[in-house]
């Protein structure tokens, strides 16, 4: 059975997981469009091919060490956890997944030096913002002061860098 704030949150996730799958596929195909008819091709492992491929490695290890610190908790959809991780990643970070989407699906296009390829998976930002800010809602609603305090202690995103509390 739903409650009033899961039966929100999951609808309100779609308005992440409809646009950010819409954009990934459009980027797929932007890509191999650019790669084929633009740059005829032919593959030139160059600077942006480089940046592009440890873009994309990074975010893959990034997936794999903040999915295995979730361990049964992790979920493609939001879904409140049962217990805060504060553990991995989680110690430094509080959306390492999300960094991690981020860094291998503009790698992609990159890697590939499509320059119009990676322009539309600028159209990422904004839904993982908006995803991040629905789940901090989620996370404050389940465990209260308890994630209060462990935002005060992480960054949002990038360690070090990126937004620590407001």
């Amino acid at each position: 059975m739903f409650t009033k704030m899961s039966f929100q949150t999951e609808r309100a996730d779609w308005i992440f997981i409809v646009p950010t799958t819409v954009i990934w596929v459009f980027s797929l195909i932007v890509t191999a469009w650019d790669f084929v008819y633009l740059q005829r091709a032919t593959y030139r492992f160059g600077p942006l091919s480089v940046i592009g491929l440890i873009l994309f490695l990074i975010g893959q290890i990034i997936r794999r060490v903040g999915k295995r610190a979730l361990g049964k908790q992790y979920s493609y959809g939001l879904k409140p956890p049962e217990m805060l991780i504060k553990r991995g990643l989680y110690k430094w970070i509080r959306h390492p997944i999300s960094l991690a989407m981020l860094l291998y699906t503009a790698g992609f296009p990159l890697f590939f030096s499509s320059i119009y390829g990676f322009m539309v998976t600028l159209g990422f930002l904004p839904f993982t913002l908006y995803r991040m800010k629905i789940e901090e809602k989620m996370l404050i609603a389940k465990f209260g002061d308890e994630y209060r305090e462990y935002i005060k202690k992480t960054k949002k995103m990038i360690p070090f860098i990126y937004l620590k509390s407001r």
